[in-house]
């Protein structure tokens, strides 16, 4: 018996050693000061010492601050092609009322932060407005230009004081809608000494959707309490990632674990208890039970109906109409300055926010090339621009870094996804090869027809006639016919790849490389980028750059 209780001691002691070890820095908080929302933000030790080198201590906190809190807007761009400014905000007045949205102007809580972001706003246009219209004189340009951004900060602050859905008053920027949010707001999630409320704990990327107004889908959830069923009022918490014993970021968490609210046992500490503190974004109600949560892979999870930050969720709302996208890419766009007619690529072009912009701003006459490396994301600009009712967009899967087109590659006739001018001028400038490129096209669709109905002997047959059918095209034909089309020969999933433009083939190019998008809110986790990996991005920013001045017009 003696050995028993001491075996059992000795457990027990582990036990609450280990707890210790896992959460080094548990305090019991204050209900109120737990069911909160105040992040701070973690970044790479490296990058937050270089970071207060260059602003200071203070200044930089106020950064990060900052970047955990949504924008008090949102930025809608109207599809101009399609509707217009005045009558997209009626829309979304009728909307906005029916769904019982409250007026951003009635919250108090939000009032100084607009301030602050319409400062913000007006800064950054300042920088972007064209200066041709203005006539510069060689003594009073720099008045003139200073005055006029004078008058852009005093259109962007008239354009969102008072206001829950407003136009934008700068001069050309009319197509620009602004809906004002609210928060951050306090919220009772119930709690009760011993009785703590269900929880649906989200990921970081869920969670930072949701604090710009979207909802919580099945993907999102990485843990709930025991016994959630349909319909339950949920609070709604983080999961951050927390630095490991091998110095690397983790979540520390598994899909689908069982979540505590209250600490069971004298010293006992649930996983994963702490670390939620000061985390919770909101109140929502359960769409669908624990099991079900976890066993369907999509759909709303959580309908999100009390939140910290209250801005209205745009999905599925005038499609094809408008579009939300953040105002320095709208900006982005109008700095272009594309006009009817032109060849514009747009280089890094996935999602196709800045892409349907340009198609838009041309009117839909001339032609905007859209280019990214990732199929998936070649379809989403497609899928965007028929939404849109575009027609200008070319789609191509291609790496910008090898936007060029080799030179020694122009001779080869299958390179019709170089510079269609191009190519075209280089064709018709002789009757043979044009001939000769009939000639194998036609061949080369007879020996695709013979390799689809299994012929045999393929090769042979067609080899008098001068094409050849490799033995992978015959395994790949072989295998559409046994399993039936894939993903690429599906209706709207073909996606073409190209081989790069000609030099100078492009009136204007638009390049929005890949970066750390440390600038981003709302942003709950920055410990991923190191050091090393912005300078990386430099690097491979320079790159894509020299190939974007290779093939835009001097």
């Amino acid at each position: 018996m003696k050995k028993a209780r001491d075996c059992h001691t000795l457990l027990k002691t582990f036990r609450t050693n280990f707890a210790t070890l896992q959460n080094p820095t548990h305090n019991k908080m204050d209900p109120s000061e737990r069911y909160s929302f105040n992040p701070v933000l973690r970044w790479n030790p490296q990058v937050e010492d270089y970071f207060i080198k260059a602003y200071g201590a203070q200044h930089f906190s106020r950064i990060s601050k900052a970047l955990t809190h949504p924008s008090c807007y949102s930025c809608i761009r109207v599809n101009t092609l399609k509707s217009t400014s005045d009558a997209v905000i009626e829309k979304l007045l009728t909307i906005m009322q029916d769904s019982g949205f409250k007026k951003a102007a009635d919250c108090v809580d939000s009032h100084k932060t607009d301030a602050t972001v319409d400062s913000d706003i007006a800064q950054k246009l300042e920088h972007s407005v064209k200066e041709s219209n203005v006539n510069q004189n060689s003594d009073a340009c720099g008045k003139v230009v200073l005055g006029q951004n004078e008058d852009i900060a005093r259109a962007m602050k008239e354009s969102l004081q008072d206001r829950t859905i407003s136009k934008c008053l700068v001069p050309g920027l009319e197509y620009v809608v602004f809906v004002k949010g609210s928060g951050p707001h306090t919220i009772d999630y119930g709690y009760a000494p011993g009785k703590p409320p269900k929880e649906v704990i989200v990921s970081r990327k869920c969670a930072e959707a949701v604090l710009r107004g979207a909802q919580i889908y099945v993907p999102g959830v990485m843990a709930c309490s025991a016994h959630v069923e349909k319909g339950d009022v949920v609070a709604v918490s983080v999961a951050i990632e927390q630095p490991g014993v091998d110095g690397k970021w983790g979540l520390g968490i598994t899909r689908g674990t069982i979540m505590h609210g209250l600490e069971t046992g004298k010293k006992l500490i649930y996983p994963y208890y702490s670390e939620r503190g000061g985390l919770y974004i909101g109140q929502g109600t359960t769409m669908m039970s624990r099991a079900g949560t976890f066993r369907v892979t999509e759909g709303i999870a959580v309908d999100m109906n009390n939140r910290i930050f209250k801005l209205p969720s745009f999905y599925d709302v005038l499609e094809g109409e408008i579009f939300l996208q953040n105002l320095p890419s709208i900006v982005t766009a109008h700095a272009l300055d594309p006009q009817k007619g032109e060849r514009i690529l747009d280089m890094c072009a996935a999602p196709g926010g800045k892409t349907t912009a340009i198609a838009i701003l041309m009117r839909d006459e001339g032609e905007v090339v859209a280019v990214d490396r990732s199929h998936n994301k070649v379809m989403d600009i497609q899928k965007l621009a028929a939404e849109m009712g575009l027609n200008c967009i070319t789609t191509y899967k291609l790496d910008a870094l090898k936007a060029v087109c080799r030179r020694n590659e122009s001779n080869d006739i299958s390179t019709k996804y170089c510079s269609k001018d191009n190519v075209c001028e280089s064709i018709q400038g002789s009757d043979d090869t044009r001939l000769h490129e009939e000639r194998v096209s036609s061949t080369a669709t007879e020996g695709l027809t013979a390799v689809m109905t299994c012929t045999e002997n393929v090769s042979n047959e067609k080899g008098n006639e001068r094409t050849y059918i490799s033995k992978a095209d015959i395994r790949r034909n072989k295998q559409k016919m046994r399993n039936g089309p894939g993903r690429n020969q599906s209706l709207g999933g073909r996606v073409e790849n190209s081989k790069g433009f000609f030099p100078s083939s492009f009136d204007r190019v638009l390049l929005d490389a890949p970066c750390s998008a440390l600038g981003l809110r709302p942003r709950l986790f920055a410990g991923e980028e190191t050091i090393v990996s912005l300078r990386n991005h430099g690097k491979y920013q320079r790159r894509m750059f020299d190939q974007a001045c290779s093939i835009s017009s001097p």
